[in-house]
Order: structure tokens, then C-alpha cells, then sequence
């Protein structure tokens, strides 16, 4: 009796040990303002006349700065988007600028996971009107990382709601299509059974 008391309080204990909860570790926030602040001294680098950039003789080492504070792929995409290199020197291309985060302005903060945040924020420039920018952090190995920052702009001048006079017609007419299309294989088998 004491045998099989003792092997079922070793059962409880193993099965209770199995069940309690593992939490991820809390990484706490993102530093909104210190990552914001390496992305602009990133993209925003001083350069001569010519756009060449004055930091930077490579875009190896550039893109080593850049992964280090974003994903892989948002680093090709502000390397392609933005800089070249030519005869061994680096440019930056002369074009608009991704929309900055006003820190002077109103921004919300919403916790995905421990491992993710999204950041909103509303605003209005002259070249863009108003618009909604959208930037998502990561925690990935050991730090917080832009995990998309690609400028996620709505803005009622480019695209937004279809207006009231947009139809499904073009849904219609593919409904119609396939279903004419089964009508057909019907039609078909049936001869095919009947000959």
C-alpha cells in the first residue's frame, strides 16, 4: 500500500512540475527614440555636392550599420531605394526622403507580443497632405530592430476607400464564366454517357 502511495504522489508531482506555465521574457519597450534616431543619421547623412556620402566608402559597411538596427530585408530595401555606389565611392540618390517620426507630436504605442510593438502616428507635411505612418519593432537577437519601416502610408490623395461608384461587375462576370464553364462540362459528359 505505502509502495503505491509513494508512486502516485511521484506522478502528481511530475505531472504538476509538467504544467506549470513558461512565460517569455518581458523585453520591455522599444527605444523609440534612440532607434529613430540611428535610422536619420543613416538616411539622412551629410553629403557633397555631388551626393557622395562623406561616412561611408562601401555599401558593405553601410548595410552592416543598417541591419544593425532593422531586419535584412528593410536594410536592402533603404540600400536599394536610396544609395549606390560607384567608382568605389557611395551617393545617395536624390529623392524624397521616407517620412520621419515626429517625436514633437502624439504617437501610440500598441504591444503585439513580447516580441513585436507597432507604432501609429498621424500627421500632415505640405508634400504629402495627411497621412498615417506605420512602424513595427522587433526584438531579435538580444535588442529592438525596425522590423518594418517602409513608410505605411495612407493618405486620402493616394488610394484610401473605392468610392461609391465602384461596382462588383468584374466579380459578376467571373462568376458567370465559371459557372457557363461547368454548364459546358456538364452538357459534354452527358453526351459522352448518351453516344
Amino acid at each position: 500500500m505505502l509502495k503505491k502511495l509513494v508512486v502516485a504522489v511521484l506522478v502528481l508531482v511530475t505531472l504538476t512540475g509538467l504544467q506549470i506555465p513558461v512565460f517569455a521574457e518581458n523585453h520591455g519597450e522599444p527605444p523609440v527614440k534612440e532607434l529613430e534616431q540611428q535610422f536619420y543619421d543613416l538616411i539622412y547623412m551629410d553629403t557633397a555636392e555631388n551626393y557622395e556620402v562623406e561616412q561611408y566608402d562601401s555599401l558593405d559597411r553601410l548595410e552592416e550599420d543598417m541591419k544593425s538596427i532593422m531586419v535584412w530585408p528593410l536594410a536592402d530595401h533603404y540600400l536599394d531605394t536610396y544609395f549606390e555606389e560607384r567608382d568605389g565611392n557611395v551617393y545617395l540618390i536624390p529623392t524624397e526622403g521616407p517620412i520621419r517620426l515626429n517625436m514633437d507630436e502624439d504617437y501610440t504605442l500598441e504591444k503585439i507580443s513580447d516580441d513585436e510593438y507597432k507604432l501609429t502616428q498621424h500627421g500632415e507635411n505640405a508634400l504629402r497632405g495627411e497621412y498615417t505612418l506605420t512602424i513595427t519593432y522587433s526584438y531579435e537577437a538580444g535588442k529592438w530592430v525596425f522590423g518594418n519601416r517602409m513608410d505605411i502610408v495612407s493618405s486620402s490623395d493616394n488610394g484610401g476607400e473605392m468610392p461609391d461608384t465602384a461596382t462588383s461587375l468584374p466579380n459578376a462576370i467571373a462568376f458567370g464564366g465559371a459557372l457557363m464553364a461547368a454548364g459546358a462540362l456538364v452538357l459534354i459528359s452527358r453526351r459522352k454517357r448518351i453516344a
